[in-house]
């Protein structure tokens, strides 16, 4: 396993990460015990950087972290998240600061540990205030749309579990939001982290879309964060699960799921001479953008994890393969 510097943090993570949202059952069946299993493992192949959420199967995920690292918590950089549940948690500074607190101290006793290395915004940064679709359900389920000054009033209230030694960094999910009001947060030197979108079809995180592009517009956010010195934490390498040889799980034909499928089946022509899966494929593409420090794929079991790990040492993607990719890049994927 290879490792990279997550920007000011200094902190020296693994470049192939552990997603948890896979071991809050978010990504398909497994058990928990799989889930267990697979942390220990990542351990072992040298996977140290753990990105979770209380909102990964509704605490289910930081639960099973925190099992998995029993015994090894000073092996593991847990990177958390905190996510206001209603209008009146942001009603003033000291209602967020107690929101803030008490979801920090909640995901402790959950991961049992008494600090995390990373705590991060989990909203969409927005123009103005809002809400938007966190998950598609059923029942679909909303959360706070947050606009800059939300942002860094979050923020601060995030310190202050710095100062008290129960977070070591903050961080910002820089993903679907505004791309003016991400970039301005980015700028803003609250942050030292950023979640950020990057994959084989969505590369707008470094330039602008091509044309007839129909997905989310990540406004050119890594060339932001690298000029901050900003950490990068990759997120969706696999476009939530659609760049694989085979779903794991139904999708409707309407999905983006499905839709993402559909294009990545022109890719694999391109990629197959190289390496034995297009998931194998889509994580070394990510790996190969320096701006990224670690890439966090969403496991639900060891197989997956054992796969991604082994990414590291594969070869990088080559020029050819890259010209071709590009051009169908631009072509939206048409044939």
């Amino acid at each position: 396993m290879k490792y990279r510097t997550l920007g000011r943090t200094g902190l020296n993570v693994s470049e192939v990460g552990f997603g948890g949202a896979g071991i809050g059952h978010v990504w398909g069946p497994t058990t928990d015990e799989e889930c267990i299993r697979s942390v220990r493992l990542a351990l072992d192949l040298g996977i140290n950087f753990f990105d979770t959420s209380p909102m990964y199967g509704g605490g289910k995920s930081e639960e099973n972290l925190g099992k998995g690292l029993a015994g090894r918590r000073e092996q593991a950089i847990i990177a958390t998240k905190v996510r206001l549940q209603a209008e009146e948690d942001r009603a003033s500074g000291d209602s967020m600061a107690a929101a803030v607190r008490s979801s920090v101290e909640q995901s402790l006793t959950r991961l049992g540990t008494d600090y995390v290395d990373v705590l991060q915004v989990h909203h969409q940064v927005g123009a103005r205030r809002g809400q938007y679709m966190a998950a598609v359900g059923p029942p679909p389920r909303y959360a706070l749309l947050l606009d800059q000054q939300d942002c860094f009033s979050l923020g601060h209230a995030m310190k202050e579990m710095v100062k008290e030694g129960k977070v070591r960094f903050i961080g910002i999910t820089a993903w679907d939001g505004d791309p003016d009001a991400v970039r301005a947060v980015l700028k803003s030197g609250v942050f030292d982290t950023a979640q950020v979108l990057y994959n084989l079809l969505n590369r707008t995180a470094v330039a602008a879309p091509p044309s007839g592009f129909d997905d989310m517009d990540q406004g050119r956010s890594l060339p932001v964060a690298r000029e901050g010195d900003v950490g990068v934490i990759g997120i969706r390498s696999h476009a939530a699960g659609a760049l694989v040889d085979q779903l794991d799980r139904e999708a409707a034909p309407d999905t983006e799921v499905a839709r993402d499928h559909r294009r990545a089946r022109n890719l694999w022509p391109l990629l197959s001479g190289q390496y034995s899966t297009l998931s194998q494929a889509a994580l070394r593409f990510c790996l190969d953008n320096p701006d990224i420090a670690t890439v966090v794929p969403g496991f639900k079991n060891s197989v997956e994890m054992e796969e991604a790990a082994a990414c590291s040492d594969l070869p990088s993607l080559p020029a050819e393969a890259l010209a071709a990719l590009d051009s169908l890049y631009r072509r939206h994927f048409e044939n």
